[in-house]
């Protein structure tokens, strides 16, 4: 990945993290929160199976043994390395949820927290030291994927049978929800490496699509004209904004691409893989598709008719847009994050214009009464996290892990010490308590009690849980409500990409012709809106086809064919 991809993709993370619990997403297929899956079977009585952790079991029953605690009772520790954003505490090991944590467990941790800002620099120099520690939470792709790790002698190469015998809780997240369960698996039948799983407290469920069109509703209800929704409505809002003194009221993305371009069926921005969609279960070319052609014409159009920014293609969404804000230069983003929807810009002091209000919106249609689609990349087992070979008692390791995901270490990563940092409502749901929502700065306190309130997300990646803060302090439910906006159309034209695993001749075919293919359309997009470039569209297709498109697209379906049959 190029340096300044890999800049924008961790300030992505670092600004969603701020702002939202996480950068996972609300499927329909969810587990219930009354589902086992919920439940430690983590006892507070030891055993004496737990005083011998480095010996494997010596009978396989095709079913986890039960997580008993304490894990040791002689003093183990592990050096654990993790992506770890918090700002207040220094020393990992001063978090009132992980002292608690070790005294469960018997397990002492060595902590080697990393920033957001460092993952990818400190992956390498970890790795290319060749001195690893015993569990690794990279907070990025392992370089060459997963596989690669195994060959190296990284990941230790059996986590599957770990996994199976060790790890009941995980696998009873995995259970609960089927999609967490085909992104948790290679396609090989095996899980390679323990994965970060996304859900709401004691759920496994994606967030849902999280970033979307939006529009200042101050603006357009300054110009008395109601939300528009469909394509022509919003040429008309714009052109009324533009008359009223907005140079450029529409901000595209970089590449030229847009929510808008939903209403054509077609995907043409992030997030988007090589500009392939899903037609049900078959994997299509969105410029093979006739409503590719028909969204750049209406972008070349509203480009000449002064519309459309022309600084499009030097616009940081992560960057940009609060000066965007502050100043009214725009009236309709191609792309808001559901953290800074509504006034959270204001509230967030990003920016001092207390007005502005950012509205999220489904992408219009053509006519009323056609289809509305979504594009919302989907993740419900995340990150990876792995046990490395240089761990000397793998079997601790897992078992260690494995209590990240039951019940008593959600609540401790998550909210703390029960009667200081939460309580439990009468529905016997944790809520942040008095203590913190009453402290000067109730996130920077709840640091101080919660692993994962430091953008850690060890073991769950837990949004209901930052959404909770977030509506208790501000009183403001806008980001949960933008991502019931963006994720409300039936269809979704998104491919599971970070669930799929191409193979070698796949990738090998996406590196060559997809990395062609993927420059010859952004240039022939950008070219056309902006009046550079006159090539008939049937010319740019067969183009795309010498290429070798259909291979590309051949190579994602062969990928989503076997994801699907995991």
């Amino acid at each position: 990945m190029k340096s300044k991809k890999l800049l924008s993709v961790l300030l992505c993370t670092a600004l969603l993290t701020a702002a939202f619990s996480g950068c996972g997403q609300t499927s329909n297929d969810s587990s219930s929160s009354d589902s086992s899956s919920s439940d430690s079977s983590a006892s507070t009585g030891s055993s004496d199976a737990a005083s011998t952790t480095g010996e494997e079991s010596s009978t396989d029953t095709g079913e986890p043994e039960p997580l008993t605690l304490p894990i040791s009772e002689d003093g183990a520790e592990l050096d654990v390395y993790v992506m770890y954003g918090g700002t207040i505490m220094s020393d990992l090991n001063e978090i009132a949820g992980v002292k608690k944590a070790e005294e469960m467990t018997g397990v002492h941790i060595n902590w080697i927290p990393v920033s957001l800002e460092e993952v990818n620099d400190k992956m390498g120099i970890m790795l290319s030291s060749g001195d690893y520690p015993d569990i690794i939470y990279p907070g990025v792709l392992y370089p060459g994927g997963v596989e690669a790790g195994i060959e190296e002698g990284v990941i230790y190469p059996d986590h599957d049978t770990l996994i199976r015998q060790y790890m009941p809780n995980y696998m009873a997240y995995l259970e609960s929800n089927e999609e967490g369960r085909r992104e948790a698996t290679a396609d090989s039948g095996k899980m390679l490496v323990v994965k970060c799983i996304i859900g709401q407290d004691f759920t496994a469920e994606s967030e849902g699509t999280y970033q979307g069109l939006a529009y200042r509703k101050d603006l357009l209800e300054g110009l008395g004209i109601d939300e528009p929704t469909t394509v022509d409505e919003w040429h008309d809002a714009l052109v009324a904004a533009k008359e009223s003194g907005i140079e450029y009221p529409f901000m595209l993305e970089e590449t030229g691409g847009s929510p808008l371009s939903l209403a054509w069926g077609v995907v043409t921005g992030m997030p988007n893989e090589d500009y392939v969609q899903m037609d049900g279960d078959t994997v299509v070319g969105a410029p093979l598709q006739p409503g590719f052609s028909e969204y750049i014409d209406t972008m070349a159009q509203w480009y000449a008719e002064g519309l459309i920014d022309p600084n499009f293609t030097s616009f940081n969404y992560y960057l940009d847009t609060p000066s965007s804000v502050e100043n009214n230069q725009q009236l309709l983003y191609s792309i808001i994050l559901s953290g800074f929807t509504g006034n959270n810009y204001y509230s967030m002091r990003m920016t001092t214009n207390e007005n502005a209000y950012l509205q999220p919106i489904v992408a219009p249609v053509i006519n009323e009464g056609d289809t509305v689609y979504q594009n919302g990349e989907r993740a419900v087992a995340g990150d990876i996290i792995f046990i490395s070979t240089s761990c000397e008692d793998p079997v601790l390791a897992a078992k260690w892990l494995d209590f990240q995901y039951s019940k008593e270490g959600e609540l401790l990563n998550w909210y703390g010490i029960e009667g200081e940092s939460y309580v439990l409502d009468e529905n016997g749901e944790p809520q942040i308590s008095d203590q913190i929502l009453s402290a000067a700065a109730p996130s920077d306190e709840l640091q101080k009690y919660a692993l994962d309130r430091g953008q850690c997300w060890l073991g769950k990646n837990n949004w209901q849980a930052g959404n909770k803060l977030s509506v208790a302090t501000s009183g403001s439910t806008q980001q949960m409500d933008a991502v019931a906006v963006w994720s409300a159309p039936e269809i979704n034209l998104s491919t599971p990409s970070r669930g799929w695993t191409l193979n070698e001749e796949e990738g090998d075919i996406i590196n060559s012709e997809g990395t062609a293919v993927t420059t010859l359309i952004q240039e022939y997009v950008i070219n056309r809106i902006i009046g550079a470039d006159t090539t008939p569209y049937e010319e740019f297709k067969e183009q795309l086809i010498s290429y070798g498109y259909e291979d590309v697209i051949a190579a994602y379906q062969a990928a989503y064919d076997r994801y699907m049959a995991r």
